[in-house]
């Protein structure tokens, strides 16, 4: 039996990267400038793949640019997942105005005694404009994902094999996708633009060919410590062990050993088609897309009730001609159980808002219960301005505030200050060191007798040390 021939195509980005498939062989690849919004460009693309692979595609799989998609963070209380939908249905359409919005779930670890939802949410005017852009083109589009799902599915045959969080770098020209894993839920999502840097042309000397790709290189850098940080702050507990890098730029040069440097973990190429392609690592998602076509869980935001060939239509009117007596014999009965049926529907959804309802009551009353903490909070509150301004004043002129962290323990708080300040010879580093631990134990109202934690991390070709300093706050004494 023939097997079908599928065209992938990823929207994300300046260029078009695209794959030709039969089975589980890749017939052709290509890249081409974008963007997809013509019947010119995806006719061209296509003479290019078919002149390649030496036949044309039958079916057509797209993954959304990050701009054609809506994300939004949705916190409930533990309920059906039906009524999740229905509810999140509900603020999406109040959103957005769409009735019947097109949008796909993805469970997020969980946030204290609420489940987390990441909504990826498309526009049907997107759908119908690229199915119709297809149609023209002779190929059904059979499939609409994300580059987040198609992430996911390539990295579905690693995930059984991790022990702790991972991380997925997916870096464009323009921007970098992280996406942040557990063994069993999404930890983190987001997407951040790099900054625009000169580019070298091929007219460029060696050493200015270096000089951009270096400037390139700390551009991707600064943007991955930001991202890297935010996920930190948010999942101190889930450290990351091994990055996995995919995408166009994440082949350039130094980028691995940079991040092993700096973030102390494993780096590696994520690569699915490692040998078959030249430069094989912007394909990544689109072969994961190909591997997971067909299986249960695949997320397509084609509406299902869309999806029928046109071929078929003629042959369904013929069988609606045919049922037109039995409809009219069972109409009486159809029409009481659409009733009965609607009734139900709106049971179920008043049920659901009422739960909804119920869930922002609990989180208003945890709220309020918030305030009356603060409010009853008396003079043993340590004096965190006074404090802060201690530090700001004692602080060595080398040594430069990076953050503050401070929680309340059983009988005192903890005030961590990270610091950061450039590597110098060991004796300068020794000074630095005593002189800022000097200042800290000058302090009255701060205790710092545990260690400074240290690490160094390098920002391009600048060595830092990072400085990590506990320190107890020492509550004053009530007056009396």
């Amino acid at each position: 039996m023939k097997e079908t021939t599928h065209l992938f195509i990823d929207l994300r980005g300046r260029d078009l990267r695209a794959l030709v498939t039969e089975g589980k062989r890749v017939l052709a690849a290509s890249a081409t400038p974008g963007p997809l919004d013509d019947g010119r460009t995806l006719q061209e693309l296509i003479a290019t793949l078919v002149a390649k692979a030496g036949r044309k595609p039958e079916r057509a799989h797209l993954v959304l640019g990050n701009d054609q998609v809506s994300f939004n963070t949705y916190r409930l209380q533990e309920m059906p997942l039906a009524d999740v939908e229905m509810i999140i249905q509900r603020s999406i359409t109040t959103a957005t105005g769409e009735r019947e919005p097109i949008f796909r779930l993805t469970p997020l670890s969980p946030q204290q005694d609420k489940e987390a939802f990441l909504a990826e949410q498309v526009s049907r005017e997107t759908v119908a404009g690229y199915r119709q852009l297809f149609e023209k083109a002779g190929v059904r589009l059979e499939t609409i994902s994300t580059g987040l799902q198609a992430n996911l599915a390539a990295f579905a045959a690693h995930r059984d094999d991790i022990l702790q969080a991972q991380a997925i770098f997916d870096i464009s020209s323009e921007a970098i996708t992280a996406i942040f894993l557990s063994p069993t839920e999404l930890l983190h999502y987001e997407t951040l633009a790099i900054q625009e840097v000169e580019r070298e042309d091929d007219s460029s000397d060696a050493a200015e060919r270096s000089r951009a790709i270096k400037r390139r290189l700390f551009a991707i850098l600064n943007v991955i410590h930001g991202i890297y940080s935010q996920y930190m702050l948010a999942n101190p507990h889930s450290a990351i062990e091994k990055v996995w890098l995919c995408g166009p730029e994440s082949g350039i040069e130094g980028l691995e050993e940079s991040l092993v440097e700096a973030m102390d973990v494993e780096a590696a190429a994520f690569d699915l088609l490692a040998g078959q392609l030249d430069d094989s690592r912007p394909y990544t998602p689109l072969f994961g897309l190909a591997e997971a076509r067909g299986q249960a869980g695949f997320v397509n935001f084609i509406p299902a009730e869309t999806r029928k060939p046109t071929r078929a239509v003629s042959r369904t009117r013929a069988l609606a001609a045919g049922a037109v007596v039995v409809l009219l014999l069972a109409a009486v009965v159809v029409t009481s159980q659409l009733e009965i049926r609607r009734m139900e529907q709106r049971l179920k959804s008043e049920t659901a808002e009422l739960q909804f309802l119920q869930a922002t009551a609990a989180a208003e009353r945890d709220r309020a219960a918030s305030l009356r903490f603060l409010k009853q909070l008396d003079d043993t509150t340590p004096a965190l301005y006074a404090m802060l301004g201690e530090v700001a004043d004692r602080l060595p002129v080398e040594v430069q505030l990076d953050g503050i962290n401070y929680r309340q323990e059983d009988d005192s708080g903890v005030l961590e200050l990270l610091a950061v300040t450039r590597h110098e010879t060991p004796w300068k580093n020794e000074r630095i060191f005593t002189a800022l631990m000097a200042s800290l134990d000058e302090s009255p109202t701060l205790e710092c007798k545990q260690d400074p934690e240290i690490a160094m991390l390098r920002v391009g070709e600048e060595k830092l040390i990072k400085i990590k300093v506990s320190c107890r706050t020492r509550t004053p004494e009530r007056k009396p």
